[in-house]
């Protein structure tokens, strides 16, 4: 009875000596823990010396630190990173940022960015727009880009940053898969315009060409007139391609 009374009591001493080295561990690590983190928010160690920016193609890096209004100096956990994406987005140009840190002292943004498709005009300026019928900017001269014209939108009300006003959003859908047409045309044949003012019968030109599609099954249509484009030797010509309905396509050119 006496062993198993001392055995008990063993036990008791061994379980309480467990819960006091585990407490001590407890507090011990929140200590650790807290002056770390301290030291972390105290520290010049970790003020912010370095923005590095990734991934731009349009936009200046330079433009991008200025645009994110992070101040060099300040401690990098104090940095609000939602406060930066959001500074940064009012660029239109600027469909998202991812920032990270790398420490001990460096802001890394990596942005991605809208591309520029097609232009529109307003007045003597032109309107940038990007696949999502989204403007991007106003500019003056645009001989150094690549860009479609897109015909049959009404750009006097038309604010930067928003998707160019449309009553029917089907014309936004065919800016969409014009573009995807676009990218993939590997026919070595521009298409200089495009004309969405009539959804039954939309309109692509390649340059005094004018190849017409009609509506449905665009992207085979359009792939069948730039065959012949290139085919018959039309590239330099002027006239029309009517490929709208089903059966071999109608050719005119102006002699």
């Amino acid at each position: 009875m006496k062993n198993a009374l001392v055995k008990t009591d063993n036990q008791l001493i061994i379980n309480r000596r467990k819960r006091r080295a585990i407490k001590r561990t407890i507090i011990s690590l929140v200590l650790l823990v807290s002056v770390t983190i301290t030291l972390c928010l105290k520290l010049t160690y970790f003020n912010i010396a370095y923005i590095s920016v990734i991934n731009n193609h349009t936009i200046n890096s330079d433009e991008i630190v200025k645009l994110s209004k992070i101040n060099k100096g300040i401690n990098i956990f104090y940095l609000n990173f939602k406060s930066v994406q959001t500074n940064l987005q009012s660029n239109p140009y600027i469909l998202s940022a991812d920032i990270s840190r790398k420490l001990p002292n460096t802001i890394v943004i990596s942005i991605k960015e809208r591309e520029a498709v097609f232009y529109s005009k307003r007045d003597n300026k032109y309107l940038i727009i990007d696949k999502n019928g989204i403007v991007l900017e106003e500019k003056d001269d645009i001989s150094q880009m690549k860009l479609t014209n897109l015909q049959g939108f009404d750009t006097k009300e038309v604010k930067i940053g928003e998707v160019i006003p449309s009553q029917d959003k089907r014309k936004i859908e065919n800016i969409s898969l014009i573009t995807e047409l676009i990218s993939n045309n590997s026919s070595g044949i521009d298409i200089t315009s495009i004309d969405l003012s009539n959804d039954l019968n939309l309109l692509a030109y390649s340059n005094n060409m004018c190849i017409k599609l009609g509506n449905g099954n665009i992207k085979d249509k359009l792939n069948k007139a730039l065959n012949v484009i290139v085919t018959s030797n039309l590239k330099d010509q002027k006239g029309y391609i009517d490929v709208s309905y089903e059966g071999n396509p109608v050719i005119f050119t102006e002699k």
